[in-house]
């Protein structure tokens, strides 16, 4: 029973060790999580630090020399993978050095961003005053989106057949 229990909490510890998408050599530098309204607050004491975020891309805007991701921030799932976007906590700017192509880095992708800490700003959004944390990218990961499947409203004639023929194929074809 013992080396059953030992088993499974390897199992799991590898299992949640091989799901991070950032380096090992940028995670091994990257500060413990911090609360983001902690980062947020704090920025000065940060400064200079390496964290790891999550979220989702607002705007994407491109310069001469760099491209700036304006980022709706979200929690992590297992895999450092963005949560729901209600459970934002705030935002933050992605400042990249190079070209980042706003039609796949377009609103709305979920992204996992490691960088440094450079200070915070605030923006004006309507009519509030709104503080975000600016972050110098070191690396990035933009999360593929999601295929979902076509609805089953029709009979299928076997397993996989949307995977084998377009879903607009004849939705009256019945064996």
């Amino acid at each position: 029973m013992r080396n059953i229990t030992i088993l499974i909490c390897l199992l799991s510890l590898i299992t949640t060790v091989s799901c991070t998408v950032i380096s090992r050599q940028v995670r091994s530098e990257a500060e413990s999580p911090v609360p983001f309204k902690m980062l947020l607050e704090e920025a000065d004491k940060y400064s200079g630090r390496t964290v790891i975020l999550g979220g989702y891309i607002l705007e994407t805007e491109n310069l001469v020399s760099q491209t700036i991701l304006k980022v709706l921030q979200a929690p992590f799932r297992v895999g450092e993978e963005p949560d729901l976007r209600d459970r934002s906590q705030g935002r933050f700017v992605v400042y990249h050095s190079g070209f980042l192509d706003p039609e796949v880095y377009a609103k709305d992708r979920a992204i996992t961003v490691a960088g440094r800490v450079t200070g915070s700003a605030v923006e004006k959004i309507g009519d509030e005053q709104v503080a975000h944390l600016k972050i110098e990218n070191r690396e990035i990961y933009l999360w593929p989106e999601h295929i979902t499947r076509p609805p089953y409203r029709y009979r299928r004639p076997y397993p996989g057949y949307w995977y084998r023929y377009p879903p607009f194929a004849d939705p009256y074809w019945y064996w």
